[in-house]
C-alpha cells in the first residue's frame, strides 16, 4: 500500500497491440493481417498471367479456337474504342483494320505463305504473322501493299455509305481509314510501306518527294511530311544490307508509281473527308487564317 502524498498517482501505460515486445532494440509495428478476398483475387491474376501462354495455346486446339480468339480480341478492340467513339464507330473502325488485315492474308495466301488469323490489340491495332519469309522483294512488297490497299477499299465503302445514308459517322470512319492506311505506308519498318519501298530504286524518291511534298502544301496530310523526310534518310544514307538481288528496273518503277499513286489518293481522301467533316476549319483557311497541319487528330463521329 502506497503512502497518500496528495499528488496523482501514475495509471500504467496500455500496452499497444500494434506493436511486438522485443526486448532491446527498436520497437517495430505489426502488419495488418492481409484480407482474404484481395490476396484470393491477386492469386488467381498472377495464376493468369504465369500461365498466359499455356492457355493461348490451349484456346488455339479448340475446334474453331483461333476463330475463337480472333473474334474475342475483336470484342475486346470494340469494347476499348468504343469508350470513347462511341459503339458504332467502334464497330466500323474494327471492321476497317479487319479489311486491312485480310489484304495482307490474302497477299500471302496467293504467295504461298501461310498467315496466322489476325489478332487485335487495344490502342494498337492488329497484326497478322506470316508463317515463313517472303523469298524475294517483289513477294515482300505485294504482301506489305496488300494490307493499304484493302484498307484503302474499306474507307472507299465508309464514303459512299456516308453519301447514301447521310451520316457523319461513316464519313469520320472514312476519314480515319484514310489516315491510318497513309500512315501505314510512311517508309520506316515495320510499317507496311517501308517493306514495300525496298522494292524500288532511289533515284524515284526524287520523283515522289516532289509530288509528295507538292499535295502536303494542298492537303496538309502530316503523313505526307513524314514521308518526304524519310526519302531525304534514302536518298542520302547508306545503302541497305539485303542481301537478295534487286528487282529489273521496269518492276521498280511499277512498284514506285503504285506506292507514290496511292499515298497521293489517301491523302486526296483525308482533305476531302475532312472538308465534309470541318467544313469551317478550311474556310478560316481560306480567309488566311491558317491551321497547323501538324495539329489534325482524327475526328469525332459525334
Amino acid at each position: 500500500m502506497q503512502p497518500n502524498t496528495g499528488l496523482p498517482v501514475p495509471r500504467p501505460a496500455e500496452r499497444d497491440e500494434r506493436f511486438e515486445e522485443r526486448g532491446p532494440g527498436p520497437i517495430v509495428p505489426q502488419q495488418a493481417p492481409p484480407k482474404r478476398g484481395m490476396g484470393a483475387l491477386a492469386a488467381v491474376l498472377l495464376a493468369i498471367l504465369s500461365q498466359g501462354k499455356s492457355l493461348l495455346l490451349l484456346v488455339k486446339a479448340l475446334p474453331a479456337g483461333k476463330l475463337l480468339l480472333t473474334s474475342a480480341s475483336m470484342l475486346a478492340m470494340v469494347w476499348f474504342e468504343a469508350q470513347r467513339s462511341g459503339v458504332w464507330f467502334a464497330v466500323g473502325f474494327v471492321l476497317c483494320i479487319l479489311v486491312h488485315e485480310l489484304g495482307h492474308g490474302y497477299a500471302m495466301k496467293r504467295a504461298g505463305i501461310q498467315a496466322s488469323w489476325p489478332i487485335f490489340i487495344p490502342f494498337f491495332g492488329a497484326l497478322i504473322a506470316m508463317k515463313g519469309q517472303p523469298q524475294d522483294r517483289d513477294t515482300e512488297a505485294r504482301i506489305a501493299f496488300g494490307g493499304p490497299l484493302a484498307g484503302t477499299v474499306a474507307a472507299l465503302v465508309c464514303v459512299a455509305l456516308g453519301v447514301a445514308l447521310g451520316s457523319r459517322v461513316f464519313f469520320a470512319l472514312a476519314y480515319t481509314a484514310f489516315f491510318l492506311n497513309l500512315f501505314n505506308l510512311i517508309p520506316f519498318s515495320p510499317l507496311d510501306g517501308g517493306r514495300v519501298v525496298q522494292a524500288f530504286s532511289r533515284r524515284a524518291w526524287i520523283f515522289g518527294a516532289i509530288l509528295l511534298f507538292a499535295l502536303f502544301l494542298v492537303t496538309r496530310a502530316p503523313q505526307l511530311l513524314l514521308i518526304v523526310f524519310m526519302a531525304l534518310g534514302t536518298l542520302f544514307g547508306r545503302r541497305s544490307g539485303d542481301p537478295r538481288p534487286v528487282l529489273g528496273r521496269g518492276k521498280q518503277w511499277g512498284w514506285a508509281a503504285r506506292y507514290f499513286a496511292l499515298a497521293a489518293f489517301l491523302a486526296v481522301g483525308i482533305y476531302a473527308t475532312s472538308l465534309i467533316l470541318h467544313p469551317h476549319i478550311h474556310a478560316e483557311d481560306d480567309e488566311g487564317e491558317g491551321i497547323n497541319a501538324l495539329g489534325w487528330v482524327l475526328p469525332s463521329p459525334a
